[in-house]
């Protein structure tokens, strides 16, 4: 019988004492380890299969104990988390308390830095490396970048200053196609500069022409149109590094474990930025994953044999995603106006549009890994009375805040922010959760937002954006399904007002979006015990409804505002300072999501924990009612004591 070897390794060190047969085995065994979890428990898959050769080479030669390792976003990191430590906790990967997609330094000592977003591996371990030289210390830096994080402008900075730097540090590129040519401009422009220039052009025509010249001149021609390419993939990248300043070694069979041990061996103690090109595939080693990396590089649970996704049972057969819902309105205009146009930072099927760039390849643009670009590159077309949607998931779309403020705002130009996975969204943990965009958008002139409670204001609300000129909008709307969205029976979009979906004047309910039904079933049972509730629908966080806030800030005996957005800032500040602004004093309560970042869990889960469930709610309403003056219990003061002379 075989031995485990997986089942053997307690800390990344014990991996030193193993043969080269022994690390390929381990390999092996870390790949039906991630596909085994991941099928039951959902997670990062794809990413994750393609970087195992290359943490079983870091393990062996390296000594994270003291050494550093920096991985650019995490997703590509599940080896890493079962070869330091979490192999039997692996099981409790996205559940509530278990193992967290992302990496996270209170998880692991050997998990050196957090991140969730893409392109922050090379700055962090700069950070680190000038860290280590100022406290005097000789250990090694290591960042590992791949699957697109290095068409992030955060990226070339680091590799920019560096080259000035100088300092020691080793980035290893695991590019598995998907980053590298088709995303990079400037690897794109200097291929482009180098095979356009005379002295390449001339000793390519003459070699051209002497082969024609000579027998066997179609299988010589052959050799060197495939000689031509191999300059472009090989030469290439070589430059663009070492005219940065990195020196550059490789590429290098990404999943040849004896060819990693190689090279890493002799670059491990040179001196200055070292660069490894490591070509890896992404969903190495399982075929569905392999075939189809963007389908399996967030995966639900699913059925390892057949690659099958396990449905969950949906009470609403009818049920359609928010997504879908964006995806199929943005069509709808796209094919009745050709000035609509349709853009991505990396994430046009995760946003609804990778259909839409089959059909409309010169109306849909995927910009990479570069939200601000994304803003500003909209900022850009708006100028030229074209109508772009920006769909940007909410955790993303905080990293560009500055251009939707400089570039779009300050100009009103009509960009219009399409924001998915808004709230609350699961298992992706802290990093991920879209809980502070109504903050940070609320706070700039001239912008718009919506927030629709169901697909059916969605749609109408995106309608309204496409009419919408005189500024930048924002519709934002959660992860998940809504089975309202075919039905046309709703009060028409008008510029910042609400919707009073039920009259009352003893609670009035103000919530915006997901709130929106939590707030119709804690109004259901508060009229039960007799209380005379009211629901609005805010619709608009920006601008507010001034004269239904000030009509039921005058006549409520409780105002409670009900958001899936940071307290602080959100839609129930900006309902305190309206109702501030006219001198109303109503007794007031604010729900939503608390100071504090949300763990992983489900989202009926995290709003358990933000106090955002109905049976929550209702208790701290009630809590809050009992405060009212004709409510609140005598307090009797004992008397004072005569102080004797």
């Amino acid at each position: 019988m075989v031995k485990n070897i997986l089942n053997s390794i307690i800390n990344p060190h014990d991996i030193h004492h193993l043969t080269p047969e022994e690390l390929i085995q381990l390999a092996q065994e870390c790949r039906e380890r991630i596909i085994e979890v991941t099928s039951r428990t959902g997670g990062h898959l794809a990413s994750s299969l393609g970087s195992i050769e290359i943490t079983i080479a870091l393990f062996k030669l390296f000594d994270f104990r003291s050494d550093r390792i920096i991985w650019d976003v995490g997703h590509q990191a599940y080896a890493h988390k079962i070869l330091t430590g979490r192999n039997k906790q692996f099981e409790t990967l996205t559940q509530k308390g278990g193992i967290k997609k992302f990496l996270s330094p209170k998880e692991s000592p050997y998990d050196h830095f957090g991140a969730g977003h893409a392109s922050t591996s090379l700055s962090a371990a700069l950070g680190m490396a000038v860290g280590r030289d100022h406290n005097q210390q000789n250990h090694h830096v290591i960042a590992v970048i791949g699957d697109g994080s290095l068409t992030g402008g955060l990226a070339f900075e680091a590799l920019n200053h560096n080259g000035y730097l100088g300092k020691n540090m080793i980035m290893i590129l695991s590019d598995n196609g998907m980053s590298i040519d088709p995303n990079v401009g400037a690897l794109s422009k200097l291929i482009i500069r180098v095979t356009s220039s005379k002295p390449y052009n001339r000793l390519r025509d003459e070699a051209w022409d002497l082969a024609g010249k000579i027998p066997f001149s179609e299988v010589i021609r052959a050799g060197i149109f495939r000689l031509n390419a191999s300059i472009k993939t090989f030469i290439m990248p070589s430059m663009l590094f070492e005219q940065l300043g990195w020196r550059y070694f490789g590429p290098v069979d990404g999943h040849s474990i004896p060819d990693l041990l190689e090279i890493l061996s002799h670059v491990k103690n040179l001196k200055g930025p070292i660069v490894i090109h490591a070509l890896t595939q992404k969903g190495k080693g399982y075929s569905f994953a392999e075939n189809d990396s963007n389908k399996y590089h967030g995966v639900a649970p699913f059925v390892p044999e057949s690659g099958e996704f396990i449905k969950k049972q949906s009470v609403n057969p009818k049920e359609k995603s928010y997504t879908q819902i964006f995806g199929d309105k943005l069509e709808e205009l796209m094919d009745q106006d050709p000035t609509v146009i349709g853009i991505s930072p990396a994430m046009l099927s995760g946003s609804g549009m990778l259909h839409l760039f089959e059909k409309y390849p010169d109306r849909i643009f995927d910009v990479g890994i570069a939200e601000g670009h994304c803003v500003t590159f909209a900022a850009g077309m708006a100028t030229t009375h074209l109508k772009p949607f920006a769909a940007v998931y909410s955790t993303f779309l905080q990293r560009a805040v500055d251009h939707v403020l400089h570039d779009v705002a300050i100009q009103k130009l009509p960009v219009r922010f399409m924001i998915d996975r808004a709230g609350l969204v699961g298992a992706d943990g802290p990093t991920h959760q879209g809980v502070f965009d109504l903050t940070y958008l609320r706070m700039i002139p001239n912008m718009t937002i919506m927030v629709p409670k169901d697909g059916t204001e969605l749609q109408a609300m995106i309608d309204f954006a496409y009419h919408y000129n005189d500024g930048p909008s924002a519709v934002r709307y959660p992860r998940g399904n809504t089975d309202q969205f075919d039905k046309p029976l709703i009060p028409p979009i008008q510029f910042g007002k609400a919707h009073v979906l039920e009259d009352g004047n003893d609670i009035v309910l103000f919530a915006v979006g997901t709130m929106v039904k939590t707030a119709l079933e804690v109004s259901k049972i508060l009229n039960e015990r007799g209380y005379s509730v009211a629901v609005i629908n805010a619709r608009f966080v920006k601008p507010l409804d001034t004269e239904i806030v000030c009509q039921y800030g005058q006549m409520a005996k409780l105002l409670v505002t009900l958001e899936e957005n940071s307290i602080q800032g959100g839609f129930g500040s900006a309902v305190l300072e309206k109702l501030s602004e006219h001198a109303l004093c109503p007794l007031t309560l604010t729900l939503g999501v608390p100071d504090f970042f949300i763990a992983q869990g489900s989202p009926d889960q995290q709003r358990e924990d933000s106090g955002l469930s109905v049976t929550l709610a209702l208790d701290a309403i009630l809590k809050k009612w009992e405060l009212l003056p004709q409510n609140a219990k005598k307090i009797s003061h004992p008397k004072r004591k005569k102080i004797a002379s």
